[in-house]
């Protein structure tokens, strides 16, 4: 990444609001179902395996690998063009689900498909973002 990471800040919902508080604080959190124990992530009224309600917030550990990734090199946004190029990637989690973030620090840019991350959390817009790093990369900034 050549600058700093821009966002365009989320709109919470109420099933989402965990997820943003917990960031917040520096926790990654998951939704869990109850009934079949699946982790699902993004955040649902209901479980996408077995259409249970009882998903109770989780905390995840934060760490996985690359899924799939792409470079941009041209923001899809004016807010980003500073930012050129960045990594987005979906990053499948140990606990399962995958998610779609950013990955930044030393390393972010040679990253493959495969390679272990794992969560940091950045202040951006007012706003707690969870990014991923390659695992034994240096702090995110240096």
């Amino acid at each position: 990444m050549t600058g700093t990471m821009p966002t365009i800040p989320p709109r919470p919902t109420d099933v989402s609001q965990p997820f943003w508080d917990a960031c917040r604080e520096h926790r990654l959190t998951m939704q869990r179902c109850a009934d079949c124990g699946d982790f699902t992530f993004y955040p649902v009224y209901l479980c996408p395996t077995c259409g249970g309600g009882g998903l109770d917030w989780t905390p995840v550990g934060g760490r996985g690998c690359v899924h799939s990734l792409t470079h941009v090199h041209r923001p899809s946004a004016p807010v980003f063009a500073s930012a050129v190029p960045y990594v987005v990637a979906l990053i499948q989690l140990v606990e399962g689900p995958i998610m779609m973030s950013n990955l930044v620090g030393p390393g972010a840019m040679e990253a493959r498909i495969g390679d272990a991350v794992e969560v940091v959390f950045e202040e951006a817009g007012g706003v707690t973002l969870p990014r991923f790093r390659p695992v034994g990369a240096g702090p995110v900034g240096g």
